[in-house]
């Protein structure tokens, strides 16, 4: 079952002298974080807050967040390079067989109805997606194109390997 926060964009630097930081949308997408109040910060070192979001706003093409309590750029700066999470229900809607990056996550691997892998990790890659599959403690990287994986199966927890060879 698909994981009820995602990770929507990854915080940058401190921006002017009331604590405001630079947001970088992972989708490209930009109204759906103008609308969130609150959400949850994992810092560099994997520890999660709950956090609310004071103000939002935009200068030039930048989007800008303040969030309570970091209200200077001494205590905003802390949660430089960290990534917001928001509610599922807060991302953009998705067209009609696209999936959220976060739900290839853990995805068993089958071929023929047996499971070879599982997803641990996703990358950009020159083409697509590079979905990082993990097989007997190896790490496989295989793009997502329809030539080598099936669409998944979100609600089984599955994802169907077309090409075997390509995990050795």
């Amino acid at each position: 079952m698909p994981a009820s926060l995602l990770t929507a964009a990854t915080i940058g630097r401190t921006h002017g002298l009331e604590g405001y930081l630079k947001i970088y949308s992972l989708s490209g997408e930009y109204d759906h974080l103008m609308r969130i109040r609150e959400c949850v910060i994992v810092s560099r070192d994997g520890k999660e807050y709950k956090a609310a979001i004071d103000s939002v706003k935009i200068t030039g093409d930048t989007l800008l967040m303040r969030f309570r309590g970091y209200d200077s750029p001494e205590k905003a700066r802390v949660l430089s390079g960290a990534k917001i999470m928001i509610n599922r229900s807060d991302a953009p809607k998705l067209e009609e067989g696209e999936i959220y990056v976060a739900d290839f996550y853990g995805l068993s691997v089958m071929h023929d109805g047996v499971a070879v892998g599982e997803i641990v990790d996703t990358s950009e890659g020159a083409q697509a997606l590079l979905l990082h599959i993990r097989k007997d403690g190896k790490i496989h990287l295989v793009p997502y194109l329809p030539q080598f994986i099936a669409h998944p199966d979100i609600e089984k927890g599955t994802i169907e390997l077309l090409m075997p060879e390509l995990l050795g």
